[in-house]
């Protein structure tokens, strides 16, 4: 960790922050991943190496801590109460950014592992039916991938493998259209007249369907920065 030799808030937060990746841990902590593979998984791109490194800094400088999962000589890691104050930080972070930042994608940036799970997150579990359902979303291009959206009356899980579950509802996707959905950019209706996205089904759930997500927390700012 480099110092700006500057004793000043500002200096000190991008000192601790400020390297590749480290927000982004913070960010996928604060939704609840603990673990060292699933933090990965949730990080296209980032290295073993890195992640270790990045994961020591945040422990050594008190915004994570480490804790016994239960499950063998396993560990998990959890924000402290330093690391549970960035939340709000994060949050204007992203609100600046969708603001003034954030233009058309590069199609590099387009993760559908990613957005299944951003997906996932946001969840309105009380528009769901009362019982099991379950999404099979599909993805085409750049190669077909195929995840299935288990929702339960109060969690949202997303598999990799189809879990042995009946599909309620089946979805196919063009994965720019559905991340343009998720964010703000465009609605889930003129995505489905545009023909780039698909919702089949019984139709008392494909109606549903649109009721059961919140997409994400930014998606107003994002809309009324286009406007």
């Amino acid at each position: 960790m480099r110092s700006y030799g500057q004793y000043c808030p500002v200096a000190k937060a991008a000192q601790i922050l400020g390297d590749r990746w480290t927000v982004l841990i913070v960010r996928e902590m604060s939704f609840g991943v603990h673990r060292f593979n699933e933090m990965e998984r949730c990080l296209p791109g980032i290295s073993r190496s890195v992640l270790t490194q990045r994961l020591r800094h945040l422990e050594h400088i008190g915004i994570v801590e480490r804790q016994a999962s239960g499950a063998g000589r396993a560990v998990e890691y959890h924000l402290t109460d330093a690391g549970l104050d960035l939340k709000p930080v994060l949050t204007a972070l992203g609100e600046w950014a969708a603001r003034w930042a954030f233009g058309d994608p590069d199609p590099r940036e387009l993760h559908p592992d990613l957005l299944m799970r951003w997906i996932s997150r946001h969840v309105a579990t009380e528009e769901l039916p009362g019982r099991r359902v379950v999404a099979q979303f599909e993805f085409a291009i750049p190669r077909s991938r195929r995840y299935w959206l288990v929702l339960e009356p109060n969690e949202a899980s997303v598999c990799l493998h189809d879990p042995g579950f009946d599909t309620d509802v089946f979805v196919t996707a063009d994965t720019e259209a559905l991340y343009g959905v998720y964010l703000g950019r465009r609605t889930l209706r003129s995505a489905m007249l545009d023909g780039l996205v698909r919702v089949e089904g019984p139709s008392t759930l494909v109606r549903a369907f649109p009721r059961w997500f919140t997409w994400s927390d930014f998606a107003p700012t994002i809309r009324a920065a286009a406007r």
